[in-house]
């Protein structure tokens, strides 16, 4: 009997993680119901070109304080799969304590990722005191 009680709070908890997860990483499909993500990341604008500098801003939907980093990571949509683009940087390693309701932004200079024509995608994470989120948002390079 307790080890069906023990599976069954296993279950439980993964299952609430997940949902978590999910919610906090789909930002997109929120939006288009007119809810807010509890974490958001947003670009200035959807198109750049190579020189460009990027401004991404994270924003804290939620009611609990979260970790933001600078590192990130990239991804180049290549034939219909997100490919890892490799983002030669070296990245400060301090981190922001974002509050409820609060924003943080970040540059990225764009010219220093030598990047091609293509819709590209970047990838932060967000950490609770329960779990580290994934956040993205979409962007395209032309020129």
């Amino acid at each position: 009997m307790s080890v069906k009680r023990a599976v069954l709070a296993v279950l439980i908890i993964v299952g609430l993680v997940a949902g978590y997860f999910l919610i906090g990483s789909n930002s997109s499909a929120e939006a288009s119901q007119g809810k807010k993500a509890p974490i958001n990341l947003s670009l200035d604008r959807e198109r750049y070109s190579p020189t460009d500098t990027m401004v991404l801003t994270v924003t804290n939907n939620g009611n609990e304080t979260v970790t933001v980093g600078y590192p990130f990571e990239l991804y180049r949509e290549e034939n219909g799969k997100w490919v890892k683009v490799n983002v030669d940087l070296m990245f400060i390693q301090s981190v922001v304590q974002l509050e409820p309701g609060k924003s943080w932004t970040q540059k990225v200079s764009l010219s220093q990722l030598k990047l091609s024509s293509g819709h590209y995608k970047i990838v932060k994470k967000v950490s609770t005191q329960q779990m580290t989120l994934t956040v993205s948002a979409e962007f395209y390079i032309e020129g």
